[in-house]
């Protein structure tokens, strides 16, 4: 049980940690890098940077690449609502986000499945979107594999653990 609880722990902090340093640069925090430059790479213009996921990177991608992609789910499937990712919103749809990202990563101390399953979604919604909208090669998509997996497994060892908890009472 140790080892399980000990991978459990590992899981929550290395690698589905990176949710908390996404909402912040959403946010603005100038915190762990957020505050960098835009680099032109990250939105498809030539440079010698790397992206960094950073403020001015994310918000970039919110209005020219997430919101057009939203809002086509939307209207496909017959629902009206026109998702905003501008200054002059406020940059509202990276804001629900970061807040969603939030709340996963809190619950995943409160109530570990509902918080992976959380995360789960949002990762598997970012891997569509890259591989549907921006037509990356499934490669190219390291990261957001490994946070798939990750949320995955806390979501099934955290399920087992409640199943022996259920079993012992």
């Amino acid at each position: 049980m140790a080892v399980k609880d000990t991978l459990l722990l590992v899981l929550k902090i290395v690698p589905l940690a990176l949710y908390l340093r996404a909402a912040a640069c959403k946010y603005s925090v100038p915190i762990l890098g957020c505050d960098g430059e835009l680099c032109p790479v990250a939105i498809g213009k030539k440079g010698d940077c790397v992206p960094t996921a950073n403020t001015a990177e994310q918000l970039a991608w919110c209005e020219h690449a997430w919101t057009p992609w939203a809002n086509g789910l939307m209207s496909s499937a017959g629902i009206d609502y026109r998702f905003k990712c501008s200054a002059g919103d406020g940059h509202e749809f990276a804001k629900i986000i970061g807040a969603i990202e939030v709340w996963g990563y809190v619950l995943l101390w409160a109530a570990p499945q509902m918080g992976a399953f959380i995360l789960t979604a949002l990762m598997t919604g970012a891997v569509h979107f890259h591989l549907t909208f921006l037509k990356d090669k499934p490669e190219a998509l390291v990261v957001q594999f490994a946070l798939l997996a990750a949320s995955c497994a806390v979501m099934m060892l955290s399920a087992d653990a409640k199943a022996k908890k259920v079993k012992k009472a």
